[in-house]
């Protein structure tokens, strides 16, 4: 009886750490669209039919409004040339765009990219999202932060695992269906995380995209989500890219 216990608790335990491990997940490209292959790409949003992209480096960083099915660039404003654009997000009837060492984000009207206000925090800016009520910042390490958009203060933070392994890195973020999508910088992989634990719970690997960019190009990291409410599907690109592609995502 005893045996049987054991051996009842020892499956029970790889069961539940069989549960745990991440999905796979799998894409099918849906369409392919053109991108400013000019574009040093760091933030992306769809929202309402309409997509937004930050675009950095010192000098060239810019704030744009993209005509999401033909990739030309309906609106641009280009940031001064001592910051470097990094990532963006909307929420409610503002845009914010952080940048990366000058310790500032910046807060546009997304109508017209009338400035707004700024707010200050401490350490680097990377990737922008948000939940309809926080907004949610990487700064290229593991940890998240969840920031209230009164004030720009930290509410609270959230350390990204894969198992017991801290995933660094974390770079471009997308809010889809109560996860966070992040890219994982230099590499083909997006993380899927738990916002209520940090646990990363698929991974989805776009290497496969590149194949697809056609030569030459000058093709740099995979960096760009956007999340398309309607469709369920994303619109992901990266820096440099002259392409765009709407992918329905799959679990292999």
């Amino acid at each position: 009886m005893l045996r049987l216990i054991t051996l009842a608790l020892i499956l029970g335990s790889l069961t539940a750490c069989q549960k745990s491990q991440p999905d796979s997940l799998g894409y099918q490209i849906i369409s392919t669209r053109a991108h400013d292959d000019t574009s040093y790409i760091e933030g992306l949003q769809w929202v309402d039919g309409r997509l937004f992209e930050s675009a950095g480096l010192y000098g060239a960083s810019t704030l744009r409004e993209v005509n999401p099915t033909t990739g030309k660039i309906i609106r641009k404003r280009p940031l001064a040339k001592t910051v470097f654009g990094e990532g963006l997000t909307l929420m409610g009837n503002e845009m914010w765009v952080l940048t990366w060492k000058e310790n500032t984000a910046y807060v546009f009207e997304p109508d017209t990219f009338k400035p707004i206000r700024t707010h200050t925090y401490q350490g680097e800016g990377w990737g922008l999202t948000n939940d309809g009520h926080q907004l949610i910042m990487s700064d290229g390490s593991s940890t998240l932060r969840f920031i209230d958009p009164k004030d720009f203060t930290t509410a609270k933070t959230l350390e990204v695992l894969d198992g017991k392994s801290p995933v660094i890195n974390l770079n471009e973020l997308e809010w889809v269906d109560g996860e966070i999508f992040a890219n994982v910088y230099q590499t083909d992989k997006i993380a899927r995380i738990s916002p209520q634990d940090g646990r990363v719970t698929g991974w989805l690997d776009l290497a496969g995209l590149r194949r697809q960019l056609g030569q030459p190009n000058r093709a740099e990291v995979l960096n760009g989500i956007a999340y398309e409410k309607s469709t369920g599907h994303l619109l992901v690109t990266g820096k440099y890219w002259p392409l765009m592609f709407e992918i329905k995502v799959t679990k292999k």
